[in-house]
């Protein structure tokens, strides 16, 4: 009888044994992915050829040709808002040309129409600035032709206003 009693205490150790390890590797199982995530910037500049002149006189058409240019590796939309220094100065000067290729929003900012590929630039957002011959030379101000530009990854978007109505 106490061979029995021993026999059957060692069996439910065993089961237990078997039963609790088998619960303790299921517990603790598990698997694991990395998973690496990257992202990308984008990085844009301004670039323009201007030469502006020593003493400007009403009538001068001032060469200012700005593009914009996009130094990282993934594809970007492109706003620029144009503003002049200063209103008065402004108002002596003809409105801006805006070339093909930029369209105006109601938020006020010019919207490059294609998707800017890595590495390229943009067509020039004008040509010139020019003086109106109306203005007396003595009444004319100095002034800056500001361009403040912005950009947004292109991916997941079809077009601009789209892509920065997001932000």
């Amino acid at each position: 009888m106490k061979k029995k009693g021993l026999f059957f205490a060692l069996l439910i150790c065993l089961c237990a044994g078997t039963t609790g390890g088998s619960v303790y590797a299921w517990l603790i199982d598990r698997e694991e992915a990395k998973n690496i995530v990257r992202f990308a910037g984008n990085d844009i500049h301004i670039q323009e050829e201007f030469n502006p002149p020593q003493d400007p006189d009403p009538g001068d058409v001032i060469a200012k040709r700005p593009c914009i240019t996009n130094d990282s590796e993934t594809d970007v939309f492109v706003r620029v808002m144009v503003r002049f220094s200063d209103s008065d100065a402004m108002e002596q000067c003809e409105p801006l040309s805006i070339n093909s290729g930029w369209s105006l929003k109601k938020d006020g900012y010019y919207y490059y129409d294609e998707k800017l590929h890595a590495g390229e630039s943009t067509t020039e957002i004008f040509d010139n600035i020019v003086i109106k011959r109306t203005v007396k030379k003595e009444e004319l101000l100095p002034f800056d032709v500001l361009v403040y530009a912005e950009s947004v990854q292109a991916y997941g978007f079809s077009e601009a206003q789209e892509a920065f109505d997001t932000l």
